[in-house]
Order: structure tokens, then sequence, then C-alpha cells
């Protein structure tokens, strides 16, 4: 008990004396976007005051939970000043969940309170999210993606097309960049499809009104 007693008053000594002797005097927080310095530091506790000797990485575990922060890593540079360096997760599309917006990652992860940007993804059933990424990379201008169990729906300016699969949709865009095939047909007399909606399958492409 007495040595218990002693460890528990030792430890008290060593954490009031790290405080008064070396606290934090500067927090550097870089590469924020989406949190701000204010929140990471009461997140960490690595605030000016706190103890410079505990700061330590693990301290900024709890940094890691946010789905906005893919890394963090903490530098100290000199007594009493310490760096915090965060990279951030991107969002490359919203997606509706439930009337709640989302954002949608590189790497599919979703992102709360994102910034309002296009394309909007909504639909019914399970949620493809691999599918959803190669789709927004294909059609970079796209305002809109409807996904469902019948396939896949993409909107832009002048532009509505379907498809049942990712890989038809794909092949589609590529052969439509590149002037090829039956879409660059459809592409060339926007007559076809402007009022209408381009259906790809795996044997070709049609065009309705």
């Amino acid at each position: 008990m007495i040595r218990a007693g002693l460890l528990i008053l030792l430890l008290a000594s060593l954490g009031v004396g790290s405080l008064v002797v070396l606290p934090i005097e500067q927090v550097e927080v870089v590469g924020h976007r989406q949190l701000s310095p204010t929140q990471v530091q009461q997140i960490t506790g690595l605030e000016p005051g706190a103890p410079w000797l505990w700061a330590w990485p693990y301290r900024l575990k709890p940094l890691l939970d946010n789905p906005w922060v893919r890394s963090a890593t903490l530098e100290r540079p000199a007594p009493g000043q310490i760096r915090i360096v965060l990279q951030e997760r991107t969002s490359i599309a919203n997606l509706l969940i439930n009337k709640t917006r989302m954002g949608l990652s590189p790497d599919g992860v979703l992102l709360p309170n994102p910034p309002v940007q296009t394309p909007l993804i909504e639909g019914r059933g399970d949620l493809p999210i691999g599918d959803l990424l190669l789709l927004v990379q294909a059609f970079p201008k796209a305002k809109h993606i409807r996904y469902d169990v019948g396939g896949y729906q993409i909107s832009t300016d002048g532009l509505n097309v379907w498809g049942k699969s990712v890989k038809e949709l794909q092949d589609w865009a590529k052969l439509s960049r590149i002037g090829k095939s039956d879409a660059s047909a459809v592409l060339a007399h926007p007559a076809t499809w402007s009022n209408g909606r381009i259906y790809v399958y795996s044997w070709g492409v049609s065009a309705r009104r």
C-alpha cells in the first residue's frame, strides 16, 4: 500500500512538473481542410498549456476515427512546440442516403457533411460503392447518377444514358471519347438523344425519345 501510494504521488508530481516546466506553447496543424485547427486540438487534447513531454503519437488515434482523416502524424520540432500533419480525404461525389447527403471519397469512404458537389448519387437497394466509383471516373462531367437492381442511369447536360452493367457503360464512355462504334454514331446526331435516353447493351446502343 505504501509503495502504491508513493508511486501515485510520484506520477502526480511528474505530471505537475511537466506541465509547469515544459508546457505546450505552440500547436501547428498542417494539411487540414475539413477539420479546423481548433477541432484537431480539442479531439487530441494537444492544446497550449498541456504537457509537451506527454505529446506522443497515440494522442492522434481519436483523429483516425473521423472518416475525413486518412492519416495523422505528430512532430515535435522544438521544446514546447508540436506539429500535427494531416492527410484528409477528399469528396468526389455527393451521395444521398435516407435523405442525408454524404460525400464519397476515392477510396470508397462515406464522408459526413460534405461540400455540395456533383455528381449527386442516389438509388435503391444495396449501395454498390465500387461500381459507383468506377462510374464517377468514367463520366467526370456527370450531374446525376441513379442506381437500382436493374442498372445505372447517368445524366449530365444534354446526355441521359442507361446501362445494365458498369462494364458496358465504361466501354461506351471510352468509345464515345475516341469516336468509335455505335457510341460515336449516336453522339454525332444530338437530335437523336437530346430529348430521350441512350440505352447501352452488350450488343450495341439504342436511342429512344
